[in-house]
């Protein structure tokens, strides 16, 4: 079950104080078949990331704590802090992860690591039903995890074999046919090289073989 909690947050740009609701305690049960979990009770995702009103300044508490270079701060103040407005706008806590995203890809993380950051995005829109922020951030998304896949940014076949699943997906979901089936094929070929190494069919990844051929054969919305 999620719990919250309240807590202040300096803001590393400028300093302002805010009042934030914490995750404290959170659990899932399931997930859609992009991995967005199905949690117990409040879901938790949007109280994950905070965003400055000030500022612009967007991200986790651990972002919170490590500070911001220079050059990003100056960054922040050119492209966010004009649109704190839209941080603002009644059910919109998606911004909060694209500002996020932003800010983590002007400090040089790891394209995962920002592609991440916009899949996440894509999950709180969904929940707020709004399908046009959905769709944005999935396209974000995926060319950060294709071009994560392509400079080798993944440490094994494993994350391999998840990461082009996952782009499979992401195509998938933005109708792109062809795309989605070449990225699964691509996924597989992973997953089964990973596979003979291992041989173990009992291991914590042979779902991801099963949700693999699933999605080639009858797609759905959801993992199994």
């Amino acid at each position: 079950m999620t719990t919250l909690q309240d807590e202040i947050w300096v803001c590393p740009v400028c300093e302002a104080r805010l009042q934030v609701k914490a995750v404290h305690t959170c659990g899932s049960h399931g997930a859609d078949s992009d991995f967005r979990p199905h949690f117990w009770g409040i879901d938790p995702l949007e109280s994950y990331v905070h965003s400055c009103q000030e500022c612009g300044f967007s991200g986790s508490a651990e972002d919170y704590r490590d500070g911001v270079p220079e050059n990003v701060i100056r960054k922040i103040r050119k492209f966010l802090t004009p649109r704190t407005r839209d941080l603002a706008r009644p059910g919109s806590p998606f911004f909060r992860y694209e500002f996020m995203a932003l800010i983590h890809e002007w400090e040089d993380r790891d394209s995962l690591e920002v592609g991440d950051n916009f899949l996440k995005a894509s999950w709180v829109a969904r929940l707020h039903s709004n399908r046009e922020k959905e769709r944005l951030y999935q396209r974000e998304a995926v060319r950060r995890l294709e071009e994560a896949l392509e400079i080798g940014e993944c440490e094994d076949q494993a994350q391999r074999a998840a990461v082009s699943y996952l782009v499979g997906e992401l195509h998938r979901r933005l109708n792109r046919k062809r795309r989605a089936e070449t990225w699964f094929h691509r996924a597989l070929g992973e997953f089964e090289l990973w596979e003979k190494e291992h041989g173990d069919p009992a291991s914590d990844l042979a779902w991801l073989g099963d949700q693999i051929r699933r999605q080639l054969e009858a797609p759905a919305d959801v993992l199994n």
